[in-house]
């Protein structure tokens, strides 16, 4: 009996010693690890868009889904597994590839907000993701150029784009509402532009000129040649471009032509498509792919 008892408290002792342990000083070494950083994570979603900012303060801002569930995994890899509110959720536009995964992710997370264009649109995936909203009585924002969400220390997410309010309206193409929306972590700019049109970024070019300079630049509509015109790239700069696309996906993004364009800015250029998920940290200051 004796043997047995202490058989079973030498198992616990190695169970703390092996296990619990090590797992505690890698959940604290992580957290002091990454103290004072954001992060800018471009999830590899397939052919779609799913960004992840994790300020440093703690919020989390996740900007559209992916097609699927897919999405899921993505801030599974890069989340605490114990971290399970996401305060705002931004829905560029309602197409598939953007929202498709969203609605897992109000299922499962605790969720501050969702900023939307609010066009109307008729499909399943829209359907069920306002249904989800409703249920949870999550709020609704209804983006619209110059609102400004701050998340303290100089980190702030600015709704560059639509300049008109499409909250109720129904369009040809939903492209044309798609959100443009600028982080910023003190002296470090990312302009994401989900799948705005050229249409759009001239409009954005004539209004906000070079506000919209930025070191990183997430390209619109996954490198189609309907967006990413030279101009509004040279305006922006970007000393680091994100493709987001699948490998080997049917519309062959992203273009020739607009990688051309982005090797010409002499921008570096990374893909969801070759390197999954992409992480860059940033101190305010600087920034760095991990």
């Amino acid at each position: 009996m004796i043997l047995k008892k202490m058989k079973r408290l030498l198992i616990f002792f190695v169970f703390i010693e092996v296990i619990l342990v090590p797992l505690i000083f890698i959940v604290l070494f992580g957290i002091v690890f990454d103290y004072g950083l954001s992060k800018i994570i471009f999830l590899d979603v397939g052919q779609g868009d799913g960004i992840l900012i994790m300020t440093s303060n703690g919020q989390n801002i996740l900007i559209d889904g992916g097609p699927n569930s897919l999405v899921l995994d993505g801030i599974g890899r890069n989340l605490p597994f114990y971290d399970k509110k996401i305060d705002m959720v931004v829905a560029t536009h309602p197409d598939l590839d953007h929202i498709g995964g969203l609605v897992s992710v109000l299922e499962r997370y605790d969720i501050g907000m969702v900023v939307d264009p609010g066009v109307l649109h008729d499909s399943e995936a829209r359907d069920r993701m306002l249904e989800v909203i409703s249920k949870k009585k999550i709020p609704v924002v209804y983006a619209i150029s110059g609102q400004i969400f701050e998340f303290g220390d100089g980190e702030v997410l600015e709704i560059l784009y639509p300049f008109d309010s499409f909250s109720g309206k129904t369009l040809e193409d939903n492209n044309d509402a798609s959100i443009v929306a600028k982080f910023s972590d003190g002296e470090i700019d990312a302009l994401l532009t989900g799948d705005a049109p050229i249409a759009s970024e001239h409009e954005i070019i004539s209004v906000f000129g070079d506000f919209i300079e930025s070191e990183i630049l997430k390209i619109g509509h996954h490198g189609s040649k309907n967006s990413s015109s030279k101009e509004f790239v040279e305006k922006v700069s970007p000393e680091v471009s994100i493709v987001s696309c699948g490998k080997e996906n049917k519309y062959g993004h992203p273009d020739f032509k607009v990688l051309k364009i982005l090797k010409d800015a002499g921008s570096y250029i990374l893909r969801t498509d070759e390197l999954g998920d992409i992480v860059l940290v940033s101190n305010g200051k600087t920034v760095e792919l991990r």
